[in-house]
């Protein structure tokens, strides 16, 4: 899991990780914290105007 104290929006890149996407740090190259992935999803659905 991804110990960094800040994930920006432009940071984060997908990889497989088996049959599933996982969204990653691309600074460290580990996975997001369940607490990081839900504050990008919420970053990515206002970046895309759907609230």
């Amino acid at each position: 899991m991804c110990k960094c104290p800040k994930v920006h929006f432009y940071e984060v890149e997908f990889k497989l990780a088996g049959m599933n996407v996982v969204p990653t740090h691309k600074n460290c190259g580990d996975s997001l914290s369940e607490d990081q992935s839900s504050k990008f999803e919420k970053e990515l659905i206002k970046h895309w105007g759907f609230e």
